[in-house]
């Protein structure tokens, strides 16, 4: 059977194949994640994006095809997150005006909204990188504008635009480097592969059905803006949790628990139940769950205290102010600190959880201001940024911050008496001085810039780009400020997440604080200046006397690290001429007393310091 159109009942439900097929292969989207780092967001972002997108088609009152595409591009718009689910809205937009007061689809219109899509996709990136998402979409919608005069049939046309979007995935590794070591396709590139495949079988009248889900569990910060007043918080502790290898099933966990809360959420299977509660004993939920099996993952949070802190910064909200902020980040601890800086609004979003654009226009429309600032913190989130700056009314600013260190810098050159263009250029002027470095774990095998990396392996990252790898996060932490830190350098911050102890954390500041430079502004001295050491050398080396005999003599350079209090620290020979006279150059070095330690910026530091040590034989 032939279809020569695609109507409007025919095309919602091709979107809603769409978005299941998505949906069920997210984490295969996110597995391939690899460029431009290996963090696993591709496919949930873009799943998000366009689950937001549905909401918004199955909202609507009226159903044309025009309606449709709108609803679809509004939806996706505000619900769009990280730089791929950006693309994905903008492709529904194009799409959307290609499909502008359109009764019925034919292969000509399917070419044409194609052609749209991709245009518009590739106006909202700035800089357009070739071996992803809008590859795929321009080459695909290339062969639709090529080819429909061909068809008649619209099944037929899809399934070979499927196909060119399919060989268009599979070359992307040619295109990017990052894809070809990792031996993978382009992750947005294969999400909009499934879209496109899940959109033919419903066209096809192949119903997807949408795999089973664990039910979300609300984040306690969202949680407590259900209630209107502190008294409306009966159960005092959100406390969250998991079971690990339970003994019992979730249902079984769930009938000890039922009375002695609320909000309660219980879900799992026999390798791990995840639980919710709102209750008044934490300790004794905690107790009934430890005969289950292994907890993990405890959280516990004061919602009293929690919707205190909500109402304070609500009120706040209220005042009019000449200029709002929003930051986004992760943690509480990097919260207060923005806190602290005055920010109006904190959203949680990072690496792997990217807060929509709608998120980013509703902070925006809380703060009581026309004068809006938004720090992103993270380079995959300035375009979702970038959207809500478009959408909104307000006067909003997005400063191009791509880490937390970035944005705090942006603050504190924020400067209240200053007009507003002198603020954002400040601002944006700061966020280039500062060097960001990131300790995380790899979510996949990959290789990367020649390096072979393994899933869970610790991975540091300098300005996005991994420099090493391994088992120790210390070691790597200690290589990463090795790599990064120069004689230009000023300032090192460090921030750590609540799973790291603090003792620990103190540890490694002190061995970041010894890391040395290769230069200094002030280099450091021997007491005495340079004749004192000649003469120390002089009055100190013993001639090992088997080189003596054998007729050696030359020049070991050494090289050592003079600490911030003086101490000569690892000794090492740069140029050797013999063992035993290498042995002896290394000996004298280790004799000698504390040196005046080198300076920069007029505080002492640990630098490095290249010694020759002269052997000579008298003629």
């Amino acid at each position: 059977m032939i279809v020569k159109y695609i109507d409007n009942v025919a095309f919602k439900k091709m979107l809603l194949g769409a978005a299941a097929n998505l949906e069920n292969n997210k984490e295969l989207v996110d597995s391939l994640n690899v460029f431009p780092v290996p963090d696993g967001d591709t496919g949930t972002n873009m799943n998000l994006t366009v689950k937001s997108a549905v909401k918004e088609v199955n909202s609507l009152e009226k159903s044309t095809i025009t309606h449709i595409a709108n609803a679809a591009a509004n939806g996706s718009l505000m619900g769009a997150r990280g730089n791929s689910g950006v693309i994905l809205s903008q492709l529904f937009r194009g799409m959307a005006n290609g499909l502008k007061g359109s009764s019925k689809i034919d292969c000509k219109l399917i070419a044409e909204s194609l052609g749209c899509a991709s245009e518009t996709a590739y106006k909202a990136v700035m800089k357009p990188v070739e071996g992803t998402i809008l590859t795929v979409a321009r080459e695909t919608a290339e062969k639709a504008v090529e080819t429909y005069d061909k068809y008649d049939d619209v099944c037929l046309f899809l399934e070979k635009l499927a196909e060119e979007a399919r060989e268009a995935l599979n070359r992307t590794p040619e295109m990017l480097d990052a894809l070809k070591q990792a031996d993978v396709v382009d992750a947005g590139g294969k999400g909009f592969l499934f879209l496109l495949e899940g959109g033919l079988a419903a066209l096809k009248g192949v119903e997807i059905k949408q795999e089973k889900r664990e039910h979300k569990i609300l984040k306690t910060e969202d949680e407590v803006m259900e209630f209107s007043s502190e008294n409306e918080i009966i159960y005092t502790y959100c406390t969250e949790f998991f079971i690990k290898n339970p003994t019992k099933t979730a249902e079984e966990f769930l009938s000890k628990i039922f009375d002695k809360g609320d909000s309660i959420v219980c879900v799992g299977d026999d390798k791990l139940i995840k639980t919710h509660i709102h209750t008044n004993n934490p300790g004794l939920i905690l107790e009934i769950a430890v005969k289950y099996g292994e907890l993990s993952k405890i959280k516990i949070d004061n919602m009293k205290e929690q919707f205190k802190e909500r109402l304070k910064t609500s009120e706040k909200n209220r005042e009019k102010k000449k200029y709002g902020f929003v930051a986004i980040g992760t943690g509480s601890g990097i919260q207060k600190v923005f806190n602290d800086l005055n920010v109006d609004v904190f959203l949680s979003g990072g690496q792997t959880m990217n807060p929509s654009t709608e998120d980013i226009l509703d902070a925006v429309n809380n703060i009581n201001s026309d004068n809006i600032i938004i720090l992103p913190n993270n380079g995959n989130i300035i375009l979702a940024a970038s959207q809500a700056k478009e959408i909104s009314d307000k006067n909003i600013y997005v400063i191009p911050s791509k880490s937390i260190p970035q944005g705090i810098t942006a603050m504190l050159a924020f400067k209240e008496e200053n007009d507003l263009g002198d603020n954002v250029k400040a601002m944006t002027d700061a966020v280039k001085d500062v060097k960001t470095g990131q300790v995380t774990y790899a979510v996949r095998d990959t290789v990367f810039n020649d390096m072979e990396i393994k899933k869970d392996e610790i991975i540091a990252l300098s300005e996005g780009d991994i420099v090493s790898h391994g088992q120790n996060p210390e070691e790597q932490v200690l290589e990463l400020v090795k790599k990064m830190v120069t004689e230009d350098s000023f300032l090192i911050t460090l921030f750590y997440g609540d799973k790291v102890d603090k003792q620990e954390a103190e540890e490694l500041e002190e061995k970041v604080e010894e890391k040395p430079l290769e230069s200094a502004e002030q280099a450091p001295s021997f007491p005495g200046g340079m004749d004192a050491l000649n003469r120390f050398l002089s009055e100190n080396i013993q001639y090992p006397i088997i080189a003596q005999e054998s007729g050696i003599q030359g020049k070991v350079i050494i090289k050592f690290v003079v600490s911030r209090t003086g101490e000569i620290m690892d000794i090492q020979i740069i140029r050797g001429v013999d063992a035993s006279l290498n042995r002896e150059a290394v000996r004298v070095v280790q004799i000698m007393p504390k040196w005046i330690p080198g300076k920069q910026k007029g505080k002492p530091v640990s630098v490095y310091f290249t010694l020759p040590v002269e052997f000579s034989l008298q003629s």
